[in-house]
């Protein structure tokens, strides 16, 4: 389910899967998203469908996605990035090439904990010093077989955007569980948010 959901057909889409007791979803979370203050590159890994990062920072960035597919439709908005169809776990980037790095919303697809790990270790890896990651995320309960986070982002451009992430479960995915991944990769958080439903990190590279 990633990617842009139609705003006037989400409330229907909504109440069909809360009709499936073995999934969770969450309300409508208001987000409203700012410029990335960096004049250097960005690797948005998972940079597809919805492209939110690509809409944003234009041309500074480098968007990532595992699916051809994915890309396609972040395209559909027009933003002047540069694609990359690669998988996360083994970027096709020089080391120390980016300024930034984000993960938003796109750690939910990557169920397995080992493959998250590996990520954030390509992403310490492309990183410059004192490179930084931003991560958005969802919380993910053991306890649901499927979450369903839908997300109404305000672009700085006054721009909306409304969609729906459909993920595994089961994952425990938290902000304490990410911090703690973070700084065994090799990162120094240097802010943390907790909304309930969702969270956002700031990391640096040490």
């Amino acid at each position: 389910m990633k990617g842009n959901t139609d705003p006037n057909n989400i409330e229907d889409v909504k109440t069909i899967v809360e009709e499936q007791s073995s999934t969770n979803t969450t309300s409508i979370q208001k987000i409203s998203l700012e410029q990335i203050p960096t004049e250097g590159l960005i690797l948005d890994i998972g940079g597809g469908g919805e492209g939110l990062v690509s809409r944003i920072m234009g041309a500074k960035v480098c968007a990532l996605d595992i699916r051809l597919s994915e890309i396609r439709e972040a395209q559909i908005h027009g933003p002047p990035a540069n694609w990359f169809v690669g998988d996360g776990q083994s970027l096709c980037f020089q080391t120390s090439t980016f300024d930034v790095i984000t993960l938003w919303f796109s750690l939910g697809y990557m169920s397995d904990w080992a493959i998250k790990e590996r990520v954030l270790k390509e992403a310490h890896r492309v990183l410059q010093k004192d490179g930084k990651v931003s991560i958005l995320a969802s919380n993910i309960p053991e306890s649901c077989e499927r979450l369903i986070f839908w997300g109404h982002f305000t672009l700085p451009d006054g721009t909306v955007s409304q969609t729906g992430y459909g993920v595994k479960g089961g994952q425990n995915q938290t902000l304490e569980q990410l911090v703690n991944l973070l700084e065994k990769t090799g990162f120094k958080i240097q802010s943390q948010e907790d909304n309930d439903a969702w969270f956002a990190i700031q990391a640096i590279k040490i």
